[in-house]
């Protein structure tokens, strides 16, 4: 029955005759002609006043609503062009053929003119008496989705496009990555970006972008590998650089760390402000390099006169016990009021001067530390253990 219907609907189309009045048709040829040449105007004037006339036939007077709409269209002034080409529409009298490629025109202008809802409602008619859509109309169907965050129609669309097409555009696959992302579909993500990253490998954001899911879903190790990856590749800016040591700060890899610091401050992409030569510093000193952390601390020093850093330098020598050195960086007039620096660089300091036998500016040291509660304790048994000491000296 549904063959004999269409058949039969074929037949009354084909029957129809779609022909203008001649004097008409002569003069359209020529508007057409003007509209060629870019004579816009002059084709607008005529058509409007051909729209004006009276006693048109239907079929005449959508004719002339399409045509008017091709010259608004031509002329920049879309929203015209639109109400045009849907008032031929209305009058249900082109061709199914022209009807058909109408429909996909208006739809391209209303989506263009923010009219999404209404626009879709024409090239879903377009769809339905499609029979081989293009990409470029899914495409048109998807990005009208993406301004009504329709997201799975979105990507339903742009999956047809790609599969439709031998060489897609790289704003296909954006468009169809823009609707992963809307709707979490991170492993689907994962995929799409590393088809982008192997046809277009030297675009750093898709580096970037995949080592951002993989930290999503948790895959920090992955993520490393691309940052690493983008790295020896050369396509990492500061910041991003500054990302790939953080990561292996963050996976424990400090060594990793300290040498990319390292060498980067030497190319000059990474400031030697305090902040990053700290970081530097610290790098060393996880990764249980505290003689390259040394030469790191007396650059800040001698830079920025940093207080906290003479006192780290000041421990990492007590540690050494190399108590010159310590007395060398910490016996000195500090420029501070922070009470608890002043009070842990006096405890380092009186143990060095002990070690060194200078008893009275041992003394004098713990006596100082004693003025915070952070080394209190420590300062007490120092003076208490050279009390003890200088009697049993006495003594002897």
């Amino acid at each position: 029955m549904l063959v004999v219907c269409c058949s039969s609907l074929f037949a009354e189309e084909k029957k129809k005759t779609y022909q203008l009045e001649a004097n008409l048709h002569a003069e359209l040829i020529g508007i057409h002609k003007q509209i060629d040449e870019g004579q816009n105007g002059e084709a607008l004037k005529k058509l409007k006043k051909l729209i004006s006339s009276k006693n048109l036939k239907t079929y005449d007077s959508a004719v002339i609503h399409q045509t008017m709409g091709f010259a608004k269209s031509n002329i920049g002034e879309f929203s015209e062009a639109a109400k045009h080409f849907i008032k031929a529409l209305s009058l249900d009298a082109l061709p199914a053929d022209v009807t058909h490629g109408l429909n996909y025109s208006t739809a391209q202008l209303l989506i263009h003119i923010d009219k999404t809802k209404e626009g879709l409602k024409y090239l879903s008619k377009w769809f339905d008496n499609e029979p081989k859509p293009t990409g470029d109309a899914h495409i048109l169907a998807a990005t009208a989705y993406y301004y009504l965050k329709d997201y799975k129609q979105l990507i339903f669309h742009v999956e047809k496009a790609l599969a439709l097409s031998s060489k897609p555009p790289l704003s296909w696959y954006e468009l169809l990555l823009a609707g992963y992302y809307e709707i979490k579909e991170y492993k689907k993500s994962v995929t799409l970006l590393e088809t982008i990253i192997n046809k277009h490998p030297e675009k750093t954001n898709y580096w970037l972008q995949l080592a951002e899911i993989y930290q999503r879903l948790k895959q920090d190790k992955k993520a490393l590998a691309i940052y690493e990856l983008a790295y020896a590749k050369g396509l990492l800016k500061k910041d991003d650089i500054n990302r790939l040591i953080s990561n292996y700060l963050y996976l424990e890899m400090p060594y990793k760390a300290a040498v990319i610091l390292e060498k980067e401050m030497s190319a000059g992409n990474i400031n030697l402000d305090i902040k990053m030569l700290t970081l530097l510093a610290d790098s060393w000193l996880l990764a249980q390099e505290k003689q390259k952390a040394e030469p790191v601390f007396k650059q800040i020093i001698k830079k920025f006169n940093d207080n906290h850093s003479r006192l780290r330098l000041g421990q990492l020598y007590i540690e050494a016990e190399q108590w010159e050195k310590v007395i060398e960086v910490l016996d000195i007039e500090f420029q501070s009021e922070n009470k608890v620096l002043l009070s842990k660089v006096n405890l380092l300091l009186g143990i060095a001067q002990y070690h060194s036998e200078n008893i009275d500016k041992a003394t004098r040291a713990f006596t100082n530390a004693l003025s915070d509660k952070s080394t209190e304790e420590q300062a007490s048994w120092w003076l208490e253990h050279l009390k003890n000491k200088t009697t049993k000296t006495q003594d002897s």
